[in-house]
Order: C-alpha cells, then structure tokens, then sequence
C-alpha cells in the first residue's frame, strides 16, 4: 500500500463507488470550498499494490501562523473502517506526511457508525460497539474528545436519525410501516393538494424565506451569510444538491373544496328529501351537516389566505445532498402560520419515493442532540422523525492530534490573547 495525494478524478472514482461517504467527503465539496472562501484543499488517500484506491480523505487547511496550517477533515476518511490494518495504516502515513507538510494540528469527525439502535433508542445487539477503532485512533496519539451529545457550532452533530428505504418498491409500502400521526398528516397533505417541486439557484430567496422565519422561531445556529452559503453549495453540487419546496396551489384548492361542498350539498338534500328517515339515515343527516359547516369554513379561510399571501402559497422546503451512499435532509424550514396545510410532510414523502426510484437505500434525517429524555432541546425533532420509523446511528465522534507542538501553542496562546482583546 502506498499513501499519496490523489488527483480529482481519482478521488471522485473512489467516492462514487459507494463507500459510506458523507456529502462533505464529495468531490464537489473540493470547488465548494476553494470559491466559498479561497481554502486549500488536500486530497490524501491510500492505493493498494495493483493502483487502486482503497481510502481518500478531503482535508481543507486554514493557516494558524508561522507558515503551518490546521488541517481539517469534515466526515473523512473514507474507507472501510472495518479493515482495522488499513484504518491504522491510513493514519500511521497521514501523520509522516503532516509532519512534512506544515501542519500544526490536525481534526477528523470519521462518518463511521460506533453503535446503532432502534428507534426507540435501544442498543442493537447485531452490531457491536467500534470500541477497537477508537483504540486504534488513541493509539496513533489522536485524543478522543468524548461522546458527547447535544449541538456545536464548532462539531457536527454526533447522532443521526436515519430511515432504512431499500427494498421497497414504492412509497405506499413504505407509508404502511410509519406511525399512525405520520399516515393521518401524509392523508391531510394529499387530499388538501400539497404539491413538491425542485428550486433552482435562482429560486433560493424562496427557500430563505422559510429558512431565516424558521432559524428564528427555533433559535438555531445559522451561517452569517446563509444565502451566500447555500449558493456556493447548489452551484458546486448542482444536480447532487435537491432543495423540494412543498406548496399549494389556493385557488385549485378552493376549486377541489366547491365541489365537495356541492356534491355534499346535493347527497345532503336527497337524503333529507326522504318521507321516513331512521335513526341511521337522520345521524347520516347530521354527519353531512357538519362536514358542509367544516368545508364551508375551510373555503372561508382559503379565500382570505388568498386575499393575503396570493395563490401560490409556500409552506415547506429543504436542502438534500444525493450521494452514492445516501440521502441526507441536511436542512429544513416551514411556514408556522398555516400548518394546517402540513406541507413538510409531503416534503418528507415525495423525497422518499425520490429515494426508491434511484435506489437509495439510505435516507438520512440528519442529526439529533444524543438527548432522548423528554426535556431534551430537540425531544420534537426525535419523535417526529421516530415516526417515519427511523433509527439513530451513533458516529465515534471528534478526534484531534497536535502534530507540531511548539506552532500548536503559540496558536492557542494566540487566539486565547485575541478572544481578551475582543471583549
């Protein structure tokens, strides 16, 4: 085996092969990068004897002074972690070329799964703990920074939520297997005419909108410049990187309304015509009643809606990254003032059935805190993806080795000094 940088395409040949690659280990992620702030970025992987590729890593560099540099792997590396002589390898080489390449310290989050439960959090017994990787990784003098549950803005979420869709062979199927909330709300949104279309890059303010109302409501970390962010990621992934906007279309829902309120009218009136009503045709009576008050209110409100917000009106979208491996739901955002409509879950749905037509087996809620308690910040979140039947995945975590000690400190002193300043 030998450990070498890779060219671009022998990096993407290797990650489209399949192995489980997180989107930021994507090739697409390298442009990203280089246009989002000008970042370095290395493509370190190791070949087998006959020139294979058999692991890659894309590290971005961000300078700590002195000419050395913090080398930052996101999800990387990738390989197959359960080849323990190639995970030692791997990092045993990583570190000899650190050391000849100005690196002050270096940070890997591998996606490599340590434990897996089922959706109700319990521990899988057909999948043993990667206590051995974490081992290995000490071992070659990384330092482990903990199980750690919760969100940062300084480390990926820990914890994923994740939806086993392989081997089905359409979305009814699948639908069957969710909670019967799930099934109630996926009815509500067809038969209101939830409909789901892809936004282009120019069509991106639509899905901030959402966005920017939703971090606010839910006060959760945003990039400083989140439309520029985004930008930068559909015009480097572009087809990889599907951003669904569910929306409904009032004035064909008020047309679908008028005329189940008039067919309810007309069968109301036959059966009120009747000489000799029973007991079961007169509570057929006063069922029908209360349907024509229920419909008669819902166009009400669909009229003044319109009058509002106009005939299209947007109600959910999301940011999804395609990958050999999965899909991830990376982020999210909804209107609060009609969810009624429940349009995320024909977001949900329509992403899903998009998953079983290109044969992705995988997807991918994205992350959760690790806190399943009922106090937990985002106890929501967990039951709401719980009842898509989705399970938790548990990663090693971060892992982080000071390769040049003497930069490593004079940059920690450094930004301690410039953290005083700054208050």
């Amino acid at each position: 085996m030998i450990f070498t940088e890779l060219t671009d395409s022998e990096y993407q040949t290797y990650i489209e092969k399949g192995e489980e690659s997180a989107f930021f280990q994507m090739i697409e992620n390298k442009d990203n990068r280089e246009l989002e702030d000008g970042q370095t970025v290395r493509l370190l992987g190791v070949k087998d004897d006959a020139g294979e590729v058999i692991a890659a890593c894309l590290f971005t560099l961000k300078s700590t002074g002195l000419g050395q540099y913090f080398y930052y792997s996101n999800r990387g590396p990738v390989l197959d972690y359960h080849n323990h002589e190639l995970v030692r390898f791997y990092f045993q080489e990583l570190t000899r070329y650190l050391r000849k390449n100005n690196c002050s310290y270096v940070k890997v989050d591998p996606n490599w799964i340590y434990k897996k439960y089922d959706k109700d959090v319990n521990e899988k017994t057909d999948y043993p703990a990667q206590d051995e990787l974490i081992k290995i990784l000490e071992e070659e003098g990384y330092v482990h920074q903990g199980f750690t549950r919760g969100y940062s803005k300084t480390s990926q979420a820990r914890w994923m939520s994740v939806l086993d869709v392989g081997g089905y062979d359409d979305v009814k199927a699948l639908v069957k297997t969710f909670d019967s909330q799930r099934k109630r709300n996926i009815k509500k949104a067809q038969k209101y005419g939830v409909k789901v279309r892809f936004l282009e890059v120019d069509e991106l303010d639509k899905f901030m909108k959402l966005y920017l109302a939703t971090s606010e409501r839910q006060g959760f970390f945003t990039h400083p410049d989140p439309l520029k962010y985004f930008t930068h990621f559909k015009m480097t992934y572009k087809d990889k990187l599907l951003i669904p906007l569910a929306y409904i279309e009032l004035d064909e829902y008020i047309e679908n309304l008028s005329k189940e309120h008039a067919d309810l009218k007309k069968r109301h009136e036959q059966q009120n015509a009747k000489e000799n009503k029973n007991d079961k045709t007169i509570n057929k009576i006063r069922e029908m009643e209360k349907q024509i008050s229920k419909i008669e209110e819902d166009l009400e409100e669909a009229r003044e809606i319109q009058k509002v917000e106009g005939n299209t009106l947007d109600l959910a979208a999301g940011i999804y990254f395609e990958t050999p491996y999965e899909l991830v739901y990376n982020s999210g955002a909804s209107t609060s003032k009609y969810p009624q409509f429940v349009g995320p879950y024909m977001m949900h749905l329509e992403m899903m059935k998009y998953c079983i037509d290109n044969g992705i087996d995988r997807y991918n809620f994205y992350g959760v805190s690790g806190d399943f308690s009922e106090e937990g910040e985002d106890y929501g979140v967990y039951r709401f993806k719980r009842g898509f039947n989705a399970e938790i995945e548990e990663l090693v975590g971060d892992f982080v080795k000071v390769i040049k000690p003497l930069p490593y400190n004079v940059y920690k002193v450094k930004a301690k000094l410039s953290q005083i300043i700054s208050k």
